[in-house]
């Protein structure tokens, strides 16, 4: 089967990712590029009896080898087997995307332009030559919108007749200019040694990898017999500083084709950012967004997570036990008490994830997650950290693996690397069940606020250690900070859709992976030698190891010493290993008949209830995050019953908020920084939560 390699290359943020979604049905392949820190997006597609493999290359302004972007997109394009370019272009703002069109033409590579966002050129009035633009480029131009599906088999279409065809793009150049260019294609072609063969196009792309001071292509040329002073003079006329300024006015003159009004165009926009990025009204409003946005994704999704613990524990559980029970009782406990209770106790909170990575792609949709990094870049700088580092600790209150990854797009290593360490101290969403279970079993009616009281005390602590470490040179280090701002867009529905649904594929394949063996591996290690929670391996471990963890307040309960050590592995095995412990709560399921059509009927009523509550969440604030009678929270109320038990339990939580990340964390930070700073990471994390933990303890039992 013939094979293909498209490279979809273009700025950030034009829709690149949106367009293979499109063309390849969301059969995306997320990894990273060899030794760097920067996300690698693939698809493979058939089409008829050829296989197409799509790339997404790093979004970039130009082939400057400036950052980890720009250098990947251009070694990609320069020295990967390419056999045709699709450059998404941001159709609303064609000034600043044609300064990458112009660079990737010169590569002498067969090309598409596809104009995104044609739905916004039509809604604010600008009027594009596409045929104009179409003649001067050479190079065929699609004009639609990565969400308009109609137009899928056309850009499929033409990706199929691309790879068939053969390129020669001749240069844009003034007259003076072309002479020059003319001049040194002939002395290259005259120099070309009789036994070699060069099509028109590979001499086209020797002439500008000269003209950039390619120095394998100059030492090339000179191993053809051109004099080095031939090309020094070449080289005069045609700099690679007046080329790119030429660049520049060749944009300028495309810019005729194109028929806007520039204050309609962003009218909007700025009406927005005079409230939104105000000196003194934007910080409350930020607040006050993030705290709505965290309360939504609270409120909202504890009716389905209280749907689905019914469907699991009550229905699923109920089923599987009478279905077993012919099964050794080993085997049924390592099933029921082992895989169904613990993955199940974390798959509880599928909804909580969901409602949270919606709520940050439509902030990431709608422009306004740079404008929180503008706003936030004086504060941060501070810290020396700039805007763009909030946004990656913002992104780590979704997950700390992308946020750490997300690190990349900084502006100089030693940001990435103060970053990194900072974002596990974000609380991720597998950490957020955690505070749920507890926040509902100690503080019932004041669960929102003692959950968004955790986000802030990460913040607190990731700030007060950023200005630690900026101390140390390691990670002292001013860089100038350069943002664009996107003009404000309605969150497309479908694009925040896939996103969500990318993300919980992964959690569930995180639930359903490493969280299964490491709930299998504690289940064990709590059912043997002899069956009992509390006699098992597990327990005399923790027992010996609890004192260690009194003087925190927690310590005196060997159930909560027992839970943490799953977290390394995953912060989901925590709530799953509380799961396992509250089972004995409702093991007389398994001697319960069963009764489908009554269940039917219990599932749809369920249902119609966790809808009604969802829609009507802020109407309702009452709404609890779990059920009074959850067998889960009644087992951990049980956990303490003195005057310190809400302490206890505020002291708990402080310390998984603090302690060492999950380990797919741990692997993204070595991944990225290697084992140094992980080393710095883990060394960290080791004291800080159990310093914190054992002050607040201390001082707050005083009272």
């Amino acid at each position: 089967m013939k094979q293909y390699q498209v490279a979809f290359v273009g700025n950030p943020n034009v829709g690149k990712s949106a367009w293979i979604n499109a063309l390849s049905n969301a059969h995306f392949q997320v990894g990273n590029w060899p030794g760097v820190t920067v996300e690698k997006k693939e698809a493979i597609v058939t089409w008829g009896d050829a296989q197409y493999h799509f790339i997404d290359l790093p979004g970039c302004y130009s082939l400057e080898t400036i950052g980890n972007e720009e250098r990947i997109t251009t070694q990609f394009l320069k020295e990967a087997h390419v056999d045709i370019i699709v450059n998404v272009l941001d159709a609303t703002n064609l000034s600043r995307n044609l300064l990458l069109t112009l660079s990737l033409r010169e590569l002498q590579l067969p090309m598409l332009l596809l104009f995104n966002f044609m739905d916004e050129v039509e809604k604010q009035h600008i009027h594009i030559d596409m045929n104009a633009l179409q003649r001067r480029l050479q190079i065929p131009i699609l004009p639609y919108s990565a969400l308009d599906k109609k137009h899928y088999g056309e850009v499929k279409k033409a990706i199929i007749q691309m790879t068939k065809q053969k390129v020669c793009y001749y240069p844009l150049l003034e007259k003076q200019e072309l002479q020059a260019y003319i001049q040194l294609f002939e002395r290259i072609e005259k120099a070309v040694p009789k036994d070699s063969v060069y099509e028109e196009d590979e001499l086209h792309r020797l002439c500008m990898r000269f003209i950039h001071k390619d120095a394998a292509t100059w030492r090339q040329l000179k191993n053809w017999g051109i004099q080095e002073i031939e090309l020094q003079a070449f080289a005069q006329r045609l700099d690679d500083k007046t080329m790119q300024q030429h660049r520049y006015e060749i944009i300028h003159s495309f810019m005729k084709y194109v028929k806007q009004d520039e204050h309609q165009r962003y009218a909007i926009s700025r009406r927005i950012d005079r409230m939104i990025l105000h000196p003194y009204l934007g910080m409350p409003i930020f607040l006050a967004i993030f705290t709505i946005v965290l309360l939504f994704v609270f409120q909202a999704s504890a009716p389905w997570t209280t749907f689905i613990d019914y469907l699991i524990h009550d229905i699923l559980y109920k089923y599987l036990a009478v279905g077993i029970s012919f099964l050794p009782i080993a085997v049924q406990k390592l099933l029921l008490d082992g895989i169904l209770a613990g993955v199940g106790g974390v798959l509880v909170f599928l909804p909580l994830m969901a409602f949270l990575y919606m709520v940050l792609s439509i902030l990431e949709e709608s422009g306004y997650m740079s404008r929180i990094a503008f706003l936030l870049d004086r504060a941060m700088r501070s810290f020396h950290l700039s805007g763009k580092s909030f946004v990656s600790l913002l992104l780590g209150f979704g997950c700390n693996v992308p946020a750490i990854y997300s690190t990349r797009t900084l502006d100089n290593e030693k940001q990435k690397k103060m970053c990194a360490l900072l974002i596990p101290f974000m609380s991720c969403g597998a950490r957020l069940p955690i505070y749920v279970l507890f926040a509902a079993a100690f503080f019932p009616h004041k669960a929102g606020l003692m959950i968004v009281t955790m986000y802030a005390l990460g913040v607190f602590l990731a700030l007060i250690l950023a200005f630690v470490y900026s101390r140390f040179m390691a990670f002292k280090e001013d860089a100038i900070f350069i943002l664009e701002l996107p003009p404000y867009r309605l969150p497309k529905l479908r694009m925040v859709f896939a996103k969500v649904v990318l993300e919980v594929k992964g959690y569930i394949k995180k639930a359903t992976g490493i969280v299964l063996w490491a709930m299998v591996i504690l289940w064990g290690l709590s059912y043997f030698p002899n069956g009992q929670v509390s006699t098992s391996y597990l327990a005399t471990i923790s027992q010996k190891v609890a004192p260690l963890f009194e003087p925190l307040g927690f310590g005196n309960r060997w159930e909560c010493v027992a839970a943490l050590p799953g977290g390394i592995i995953a912060k989901e095995t925590i709530v799953g290993y509380f799961e396992t412990l509250s089972h004995p709560l409702k093991e007389e399921q398994t001697q319960q008949s069963l009764q489908p059509l009554e269940d039917m009927a219990a599932i749809g009523k369920h249902a119609q209830t966790a809808l009604t509550d969802s829609i009507f969440a802020f109407i309702r604030p009452q709404i609890r995050l779990k059920p009074d009678n959850d067998a889960q929270v009644s087992m951990i109320q049980s956990l303490w019953s003195d005057e310190h038990a809400n302490l206890r339990a505020f002291c708990f939580m402080v310390y998984v908020l603090l302690s060492i990340p999950c380990i797919m964390t741990l692997q993204a930070m070595y991944h990225e920084y290697g084992w140094k700073l992980m080393s710095i990471s883990i060394g960290s994390m080791l004291l800080i939560p159990y310093l914190v933990s054992l002050l607040i303890f201390q001082i707050f039992s005083l009272f």
